[in-house]
């Protein structure tokens, strides 16, 4: 932030035209007071994760599955169940459908990689040996950040294009009908 002097004295004592004194914290308070941090909800401020491992979790589809299924069940789930969920979405089958071999591919994911990751920083509780998974106490806090599915196969940005882009033929060809009838 760039301060610059004041050489009447305003910021710095007296104000020698009204008589009342103003301290350069009173006018940087003043400028605080509009700053749009203050918009921020506090308990988004003070977190109980950072950010970056806001991100680190999320930025994984089968992490983001995991924190899905859990908000959906929100009791404790044996790691069998959670995988052959998990490959029925990845595979767009029903459960009952999946291979052992999809299953099992998901399975070890999950076991070596997600959920130890998922679990150090409190997104669930993950008892390794005994394959349970629990929501944990900061799961909350991910599931808030979660983006919005449509039908879990087009984004929400790509359905907003797709509608534009068929307004924009509509239009073109009424444009071009009223072009050769006049």
């Amino acid at each position: 932030m760039n301060i610059k002097p004041n050489i009447q004295g305003k910021g710095t004592g007296a104000d020698r035209t009204s008589g009342t004194t103003e301290t350069m914290a009173d006018s940087q308070s003043d400028r605080e007071e509009e700053s749009p941090v203050d918009s921020i909800p506090a308990e988004t401020v003070s977190s109980p994760v950072q950010i970056d491992q806001v991100f680190e979790i999320l930025k994984n589809d089968r992490r983001r599955a995991v924190l899905r299924y859990m908000s959906e069940v929100d009791s404790e789930v044996r790691l069998g169940q959670l995988a052959e969920q998990i490959a029925a979405w990845e595979c767009d089958k029903d459960v009952s459908q999946i291979t052992s071999s999809e299953r099992k591919r998901v399975y070890v994911g999950l076991y070596q990689s997600h959920l130890p990751k998922m679990a150090d920083v409190g997104a669930i509780s993950y008892n390794k040996p005994r394959g349970k998974i629990e929501p944990g106490e900061h799961m909350a806090f991910f599931v808030e950040y979660l983006p919005a599915e449509c039908d879990g196969t087009e984004s929400r940005w790509t359905v907003y294009h797709q509608a534009i882009i068929v307004c924009a033929v509509v239009l073109s060809i009424a444009l071009v009908a009223v072009a050769i009838a006049l």
